[in-house]
């Protein structure tokens, strides 16, 4: 058998390396005729966020529970449960795993099924595909994932994680990640589900990036899906803001959510724009803008003292009570018989 050779000049498509053929273009139509017969929109999966039929990322930090994220969301759609506050329509799932081991999938799954008794009926319309230790280059194993899937009618497909099926190609070249999306998009096109798929920041500081560019590697992560959910970590320990960034829908307002094993739950009352950053710039307010806000030399309760710093700076209640600790100790407020008030600096005369 001849084994064919290439040299480091020629670029090579593995798809037409492997005799794939691309479909028929479908036909120009003009206005008039698109106008008569105008397509309609699929159903939402997670309403405001994502269509049936279309593909979204979710992306986070290293160890941000992100898978846990995608199984909570599969049991919500599996059982036609909100997720993160956003109604889900009820469609078959399956959750494809190159990551876990089937028993830590297996665990995992009995503490969601526990904390969620909301998400009843799951036997038949979530599925479970465990395929850790057989991750490949997408082109080479899409076929077999078409097969298998072309026997059932799921609905959504979560692949997790996108690294797993990389196979060669290079997460920073542009090239290399378009044509991993476009596997994505044609195992969408030829299941007819939503496909949902795990992607990791940057090493390093993302706070001082927009939103979008927060996800490692080449741009084409980021313009080709439809919908993008990025998770940034917040001052709160646990917590992560939330951003959207959608093709086909407006983009939703950016809400925290907070870790609470073994869910990811809405925070609402934390301040989206509190982002974790490095060397102590994390605060929403410093010290003083607190202390100047809320603390006089007259005694207020914890409980005044929270409204106001919500009110004057956008605050939460954990983050108020971190900033009057960091004062109790500086020595700077003084509080007894549950109130708190300003320490009177004495002036020394001469």
């Amino acid at each position: 058998m001849e084994i064919k050779t290439f040299s480091t000049l020629e670029q090579i498509d593995p798809a037409v390396d492997l005799g794939a053929v691309a479909p028929p273009l479908p036909e120009i139509c003009f206005l008039a005729d698109f106008a008569a017969n105008p397509p309609v929109s699929p159903p939402q999966i997670i309403e405001g966020v994502l269509h049936q039929g279309c593909k979204m990322i979710l992306g986070g930090t290293a160890k941000s529970n992100k898978s846990w994220c995608l199984l909570d969301l599969a049991l919500s759609v599996a059982s036609g449960q909100p997720w993160w506050g956003r109604p889900c329509t009820k469609l078959p799932v399956v959750y494809i795993n190159f990551e876990l081991h089937p028993w830590a999938l297996a665990e995992r799954l009995n503490a969601l099924c526990a904390a969620r008794p909301d998400c009843k009926g799951l036997g038949r319309s979530l599925a479970l595909w465990n395929l850790r230790g057989h991750n490949a280059d997408l082109t080479l194993l899409r076929p077999k994932l078409e097969e298998q899937l072309a026997k059932h009618q799921f609905g959504l497909i979560i692949l997790d994680p996108a690294y797993k099926v990389l196979g060669n190609r290079d997460e920073n070249a542009n090239g290399d990640i378009a044509g991993l999306m476009n596997e994505f998009e044609a195992l969408a096109q030829k299941t007819g589900a939503a496909l949902v798929v795990a992607h990791h920041f940057a090493k390093g500081d993302s706070t001082g990036k927009s939103a979008m560019d927060r996800m490692s590697g080449a741009g084409a992560w980021v313009r080709d899906p439809d919908s993008i959910l990025v998770l940034t970590p917040h001052e709160e320990d646990g917590c992560f803001t939330v951003t959207s960034i959608l093709r086909n829908l407006p983009c939703l307002p950016e809400f925290v959510v907070s870790w609470d094993f073994p869910l990811m739950k809405v925070a609402s009352d934390l301040n989206p724009d509190a982002l974790r950053r490095p060397q102590g710039r994390n605060k929403v307010a410093t010290d003083k803008e607190f202390m100047e806000a809320t603390i006089s030399e007259d005694g207020k309760t914890f409980t005044k003292i929270v409204a106001e710093a919500k009110n004057a700076l956008n605050m939460s209640t954990s983050t108020a009570k971190r900033a009057l600790n960091r004062l109790i100790s500086a020595g700077l407020v003084q509080n007894s018989g549950g109130l708190y008030w300003a320490k009177v600096q004495k002036v020394h005369m001469p």
